[in-house]
Order: structure tokens, then C-alpha cells, then sequence
């Protein structure tokens, strides 16, 4: 037995030797260098050397751009590897269109070989770019870096001080469309002294353009203009000269004015065999509807070009925003020509919608995944009339099945839920008093819900909700959403509670009631900020979202105030035999994204939070306390697993469902790197803080309060890696995060008891989090 158990040790050292081998084995085979033809290098890229004579002051990352341009671009490597181009080699030459066939052509990719790079053509590109860029005067060289299968190229670029802009000089002629362009230049991008740049000349274009066609210059284009430049100014300055090309066409050189606008409502659709009578709704505008589906009102709310007026861009891009945003169209087009003969410069519209099918029905078999860390398949179907009335109002009956596991967790548990729901929405403000507005970019929405959600969780309890809404929804621009609700109404009811929490929410009457049993009728308000929304690139992005939940304000006043009812045994007021809830509860998440390069950003997320329980409510209803931990929160600890305050559930019953770890305050921070590895598969490294907290003191909840003096150290903090699968439709998504600091038993110290390289500590505290799609 002695002897056994010495050879098995003695293997087992010896897997100190051969799994390192192994890894440099299998390292050789994923650099791609192996599986290389006779004679070939693969080109492993170009790297730019700036060389300045004196110091240059330029925030244009000069070296990011010139970098850029460089052609082609070599094999994507994660280290020293570069799995897709050894999965490109090892799959061979597929016969078919298996799995090696997938292989090579989804997830492989071709080597990049030096045979394939002109070296002069990329000097030749940077040249340009440092043209482009006010650098009149640099020098380009280059150098290669040979190895035994591979090559890089070094490319030095000697830079003199850039040239910047000095004067802009106008129009040299007096024309009506010189005297518009002229009128613009007081407000132009180009300010002497500024960095040189034809991408700002570019933008100065367009900008007069969009100017231009704002005055009715329909036909006008970018580039009718020409902007000379003189370097000879000295002073390394470049005076603008704007100029109007010599064969712009006459057209281009006047305004128009609309004339008469042409509506067909069935334009695609239309039948030869049925004859429709074009009605006349006002002067100068007529309607067409071969199969009479839509009222003209819906078409004509939507449109902002009148008859004998200015032609502005403006009104043109609101009315394809509004027609687009009805919902029921599958084409809209607005197409202009110009009255014949020219001399009245007026321009007819058509506008010619192609509905699409009046009826629609869709499935859809997805991934779920909750921010209590169950995750599952999920199952809905919904059918839509997408013009239920006529005016493009949109009837959606949907209904919902889920099956969810616990992932990650300490104990096993499951769920189901199964859900049916109406909704109707209007194209339009639907305000009382006849009151009525157009929102400026696109149709407003007037929405109204109704529905019931049936939840079983195995190891808790059955919640039924009954939900239905009144509200409104509409944009200020592409970018941001306003959402007012002022009619919201929740209706919770618990039944088959397991036997292990049934002393824990049945017997405590007002826990019950705050957990479920509640009327939720009050209004909900919201305001979004999504720049990704913008059609212009940038390095920066932000969404912010601001959320308002006001409820049982009015009920109260009825009741108590107007109608004197007195109130029950708990001393609330209800409906029903239950209690409503009263509160005012608000939230605001702040994300920021910034991109380092082409394969890598920056993501923040802060987000806090308050609920404040008044008047015929103790406690805020559980559905509206927050909660912190899980995939999309702080995910070094367990979903509900962390806080409130200092407070742990270890050794309270209530700690088997978490019932107790909520609160009424809340505050998180998260920093996320986010970089490539391949098309398909990315990484990240992150750190999550935050924590909960309760407004008053529960004997139930020791160290749960909020306390201004000590809740910076009750901060949590967990950091960790992931990779995720990015599809494109679909991402998934794998992290494991560890706590560096807990305030249930660190008490506001970091770091103390982390022990990464203690086996027992990994097993205990190292946290595996499933997500589908990124946390924020």
C-alpha cells in the first residue's frame, strides 16, 4: 500500500513538468506560426513612432489616427495567441458544411501575410491623414522588424508644428445664394487659431447645408461650396476662402416653397381594378385611400409641410419621423419635384405609405436571466392589430411562460411564471378637454395596459398581480424619452406559502401586508438620455435615467380628507379589504462609456435610489424595496445576499429566502473594462461597490439603518473577471467576481481577509454569475 501510494505522488509531481509543457505545446499550435507554408511571414502589424521637433500641443491622438490607416489589418492575437486563425488552420478544407466548415468561415481567420502589405501605400496613407491634419511638412519612414515567421513594420513619423486656421473669408459675389451662405459664416466651426483639420472643413459643409435648406434651398449640396486654403499667410496659418462652384445648377441657387401635397395611403398595395376617389381635406392638400383603412387625420396629424410655405428641413425630417413612428407603415417616402414650369419655384409633395399587414403574429423562445440570479427559458407569443381603429392605434394581447432555476446559489429553487397582457396605444396625446400637442420629433403615445402574472417559486410562495396603466410616452429628440404614467394601479396577492416561511411573513401581519397583500394606484414618471441614440460617433457616450413613483397621495385624500372614512384595525385605509400603499420612491442611473481604442472601453455605472413609506403605509412594498447583489449588481455576492447596512442573515430563519435584505435606500457604483479577444468572444475585468440601507431602526434588521456617520464603511466591494459570448443577437455572459471588503463582517475594512491563494477561501467566497446580455 506504501509503495501505491509513492508512485501515485510521485505522478502527481511529475504534472509540475508535463502540464507546463503541455501549455507551451498547445501555446506554439494557438500562435499560428506552426501551420505556416514554406517561405511565408505572417504580418503581425505596424506600429507608429512619433518624432517631433518640438514639443506639439495636440489633443487629436495623432498617433491613434495614423494608426488607423494602416492596411491591412493583421490577425486578431489575445497575447501571444491567435485562436481564430489557428481554429482558420486546423479546420483544413471543409468538404461540407459541418462543423469544420463553421469553424473556418464563423469562428477562423485567414492569415495575414506580409506578401499581402504595401508598405509604401501605408506611407503614402499616413502622408495623406498628416495632410488632412494641418502637418504640411512631416516625413515618413519606415523600418521592418524581421523574425524567423513573422514581420512588423516600424513606421517613424517626423513632425514639424502643425499648421492651424486663420481667416474665413466669404463669398466674393453678390447672389442670393451667396448672400445665404455669407449670412452663416458668423456662426462657423472654423475660428482662427484652431488646429488645421479637413474633417472640420467637411463639417462646415454640411453645416451650411443644413442651414441653407432650413431657408427652402431644396436642391442645394455640400459640395456646391469650396473652401480654398492659403498657406502663404505665414505664421503657419491657413486662410479659408469660401467659394461657389462655377456649374451649380439653378435650382441649387434658389428657396422653394411647398405646393400641393399628394397623400396615397395604400400606395403599394393599391389594386388596378379598384377605382378610389381622391378627397380634398383642405386647399392644396388631397387624400387617396384605395381601401379606405386609414382616417386622414392620422396622415395629416402627422405631417408638418403646409401648403404655400417656406420649405424647411426641419418639417421634412418630422414629418418622416412622425409618419415612421405611427407604427403601422412599412414604407414611408416623401418625394418633391418641382412644378412645371420652374418660374413659381414651388415644389409638389407626394407622400406615399405602404402599410404592412394589418394583422401580425409573433413567438419568441429566449434565454432568461434575473437579477436574483434565476435564469431559465422563457416562452412569448402576442398577436397585433396594428390599426385597430383606424388611426394607427396598436392592440397587443401577449402572453409570457418562464421556467427559471437558481444559479450560483446556496440551495436549489425554481420558478415559474406565466403571464397574460392587453395593451392599446394611440399615435397621440389622448388628454381630457380637448387639450392636444405634437411632440417634435416623432408621433407621441398614449398607452393604455391591462393584465395578471401568476409566480410560483418552489421553495416560497404563489404571488398573483393584477396591473393596468394610463400614460404617456414621447421624445424631445432622438436621444431623449419622457414617460409620464398617471394612472398605475397594482393589485398583489399571496397564497400557498411554504411551510418554512410561514412564520416569517404570516405571522407578522405588517410584514405580510409590506411584502405583498397591497393596493399599488398612484402615478409613475421617468425621463431617459441615451447619446448612443445620436447619429454622430464619438468617443463618449452617456445614458442616464431619472425615475419618479408616487402612490396612494389622492386615494389618502379622498378617503380621509373628502369622504371621512375611518380607517380599520390596522389603522389604514383600504379597498377591497386591503390596504393601499403610500410612498414616494425615485432613482437615477448614470452610465458613461468611453472608448480607449477601437477594441476596448471604459463603462461606469452609478445608481442610487430612495423610497420614503408615509401617511397609510409602515414600510414600502417589497416589490418597490431595493435590493442589491446578483449578475447585474454587485457580483461578488449572491443576489439579496448583502446588506442592509451591516446586517447579515446568517443566523435569522429569514435569511433561507432573504426576506429581510432589502431597504429603503440604495447606492451603487460600478467600473467595468471591457476589451476584445475575438469577433466572438470578449472580456472584462470590473469592480462593483454599493450596499442598502433602511430608514428606521428593525429589531428584525440589527445594523440595517442608514447612519450618516458610519455608511461609507459600510461600502461592499468585489472585483472579478469575465468573458462573454457576443453573437451579435444574442450575448452571454460569464462572471466571477470575489468580495474584497464586506460590511457584514469586515466592519469598513478592505482587503483584510482576502486570501487568493488559500484553496478553502476560493471555494467559500469566489462567486460564478450567469447573464445574458451586458450588466449595463
Amino acid at each position: 500500500m506504501t509503495v501505491i501510494t509513492r508512485i501515485a505522488y510521485g505522478q502527481l509531481r511529475n504534472l509540475r513538468y508535463i502540464l507546463p509543457a503541455l501549455m507551451l505545446l498547445f501555446a506554439g499550435g494557438c500562435t499560428g506560426l506552426r501551420n505556416l507554408g514554406e517561405g511565408e511571414k505572417l504580418y503581425t502589424g505596424g506600429e507608429i513612432h512619433i518624432e517631433e521637433s518640438i514639443n506639439i500641443e495636440d489633443d487629436r491622438n495623432v498617433e491613434s489616427e495614423l494608426q488607423g490607416v494602416l492596411r491591412p489589418i493583421p490577425n486578431s492575437s489575445f497575447f501571444i495567441f491567435r485562436p481564430r486563425l489557428w481554429m482558420y488552420q486546423v479546420s483544413g478544407e471543409p468538404t461540407g458544411r459541418g462543423l469544420r466548415y463553421w469553424m473556418r468561415e464563423r469562428l477562423g481567420e485567414a492569415p495575414v501575410l506580409f506578401r499581402d502589405v504595401s508598405v509604401e501605400r501605408n506611407m503614402r496613407l499616413i502622408d495623406n491623414r498628416l495632410y488632412n491634419l494641418g502637418y504640411f511638412d512631416s516625413d515618413v519612414q519606415h523600418k521592418l522588424d524581421t523574425g524567423r515567421r513573422k514581420i512588423s513594420v516600424d513606421y517613424y513619423v517626423f513632425l514639424e508644428p502643425p499648421y492651424r486656421f486663420g481667416d474665413l473669408y466669404p463669398v466674393e459675389e453678390d447672389t442670393q445664394l451667396a448672400n445665404a451662405i455669407n449670412q452663416h459664416l458668423d456662426e462657423s466651426l472654423i475660428e482662427p487659431g484652431e488646429l488645421y483639420s479637413l474633417e472640420l472643413l467637411r463639417q462646415e459643409r454640411q453645416r451650411i447645408e443644413r442651414a441653407l435648406k432650413e431657408e427652402g434651398f431644396f436642391y442645394f449640396h455640400p459640395d456646391h461650396i469650396l473652401f480654398q486654403a492659403d498657406s502663404t499667410a505665414g505664421e503657419r496659418r491657413v486662410d479659408i476662402y469660401t467659394t461657389i462652384k462655377r456649374d451649380v445648377p439653378a435650382s441649387a441657387t434658389r428657396p422653394y416653397i411647398i405646393g400641393d401635397i399628394h397623400i396615397n395611403a395604400d400606395y403599394m398595395n393599391r389594386s388596378p381594378d379598384r377605382v378610389s376617389d381622391t378627397l380634398k381635406l383642405e386647399e392644396g392638400i388631397f387624400f387617396t385611400d384605395q381601401r379606405g383603412q386609414f382616417k386622414p387625420e392620422t396622415i395629416t396629424r402627422s405631417l408638418f409641410l403646409t401648403p404655400d410655405s417656406l420649405y424647411h428641413l426641419s418639417d421634412h425630417s418630422r414629418s418622416l419621423n412622425h409618419l415612421i413612428s405611427l407604427g403601422t407603415f412599412q414604407f414611408v417616402n416623401l418625394r418633391f419635384s418641382p412644378r412645371q414650369p420652374d418660374d413659381q419655384h414651388k415644389l409638389d409633395v407626394r407622400v406615399l405609405l405602404t402599410p404592412m399587414q394589418r394583422r401580425s403574429l409573433s413567438a419568441e423562445l429566449k434565454g432568461v436571466t434575473k437579477s436574483n440570479n434565476f435564469a431559465g427559458p422563457g416562452l412569448s407569443a402576442s398577436v397585433t392589430n396594428h390599426n385597430f381603429l383606424g388611426g394607427a392605434e396598436a392592440l397587443k394581447i401577449s402572453t409570457n411562460f418562464a421556467y427559471e432555476a437558481l444559479v450560483g446559489g446556496q440551495r436549489s429553487a425554481s420558478a415559474r411564471e406565466f403571464g397574460l397582457d392587453a395593451s392599446l396605444r394611440f399615435p397621440r396625446f389622448l388628454i381630457p378637454f380637448g387639450w392636444s400637442a405634437r411632440s417634435p420629433v416623432m408621433s407621441p403615445k398614449t398607452n393604455i395596459s391591462t393584465g395578471i402574472n401568476f409566480l410560483s417559486r418552489s421553495d416560497a410562495f404563489n404571488l398573483t398581480t393584477v396591473q393596468a396603466g394610463f400614460g404617456y410616452v414621447w421624445n424631445r429628440d432622438l436621444a431623449t424619452q419622457f414617460r409620464v404614467e398617471p394612472v398605475k394601479f397594482n393589485l398583489y396577492s399571496l397564497s400557498d406559502v411554504n411551510e418554512d416561511m410561514e412564520g416569517i411573513i404570516v405571522d407578522g401581519s405588517i410584514l405580510r401586508q409590506g411584502l405583498f397583500e397591497q393596493f399599488i394606484i398612484g402615478g409613475q414618471y421617468g425621463w431617459v438620455y441615451n447619446s448612443m441614440l445620436k447619429s454622430g460617433e464619438g468617443d463618449n457616450d452617456w445614458y442616464i435615467q431619472f425615475n419618479m413613483d408616487v402612490s396612494g397621495n389622492l386615494a389618502h385624500l379622498l378617503l380621509d380628507k373628502v369622504l371621512g372614512v375611518s380607517t380599520g384595525d390596522d389603522e389604514t385605509h383600504g379597498l377591497f379589504g386591503q390596504s393601499f400603499a403610500q410612498y414616494t420612491r425615485g432613482d437615477a442611473d448614470i452610465r458613461y462609456y468611453h472608448q480607449l481604442g477601437e477594441k476596448s472601453r471604459l463603462a461606469f455605472r452609478l445608481y442610487t435610489g430612495a423610497g420614503f413609506p408615509y401617511g397609510n403605509s409602515a414600510m414600502l412594498p417589497y416589490v418597490k424595496q431595493f435590493v442589491i447583489g446578483g449578475s447585474n449588481s454587485v457580483r461578488a455576492f449572491h443576489p439579496r445576499t448583502l446588506g442592509p447596512g451591516t446586517f447579515s442573515s446568517d443566523a435569522d430563519g429569514g435569511g433561507i429566502y432573504n426576506i429581510y435584505q432589502t431597504g429603503d435606500l440604495k447606492l451603487e457604483a460600478n467600473v467595468e473594462y471591457r476589451f476584445d479577444i475575438t469577433n466572438l468572444f470578449k472580456g472584462a475585468f470590473f469592480v462593483d461597490a454599493g450596499n442598502i440601507w433602511r430608514l428606521d431602526e428593525d429589531e428584525d434588521v440589527p445594523g440595517g439603518q442608514f447612519d450618516s456617520a458610519q455608511f461609507h464603511k459600510q461600502i461592499a466591494l468585489g472585483a472579478g473577471t469575465g468573458l462573454r459570448i457576443d453573437a451579435g443577437f444574442f450575448i452571454l455572459r460569464f462572471d466571477f467576481a470575489i468580495p474584497l471588503a464586506d460590511p457584514a463582517t469586515d466592519n469598513g475594512r478592505y482587503f483584510d481577509d482576502v486570501r487568493l491563494f488559500d484553496r478553502d477561501w476560493r471555494r467559500d467566497h469566489l462567486v460564478f454569475n450567469l447573464g445574458i446580455g451586458y450588466p449595463f
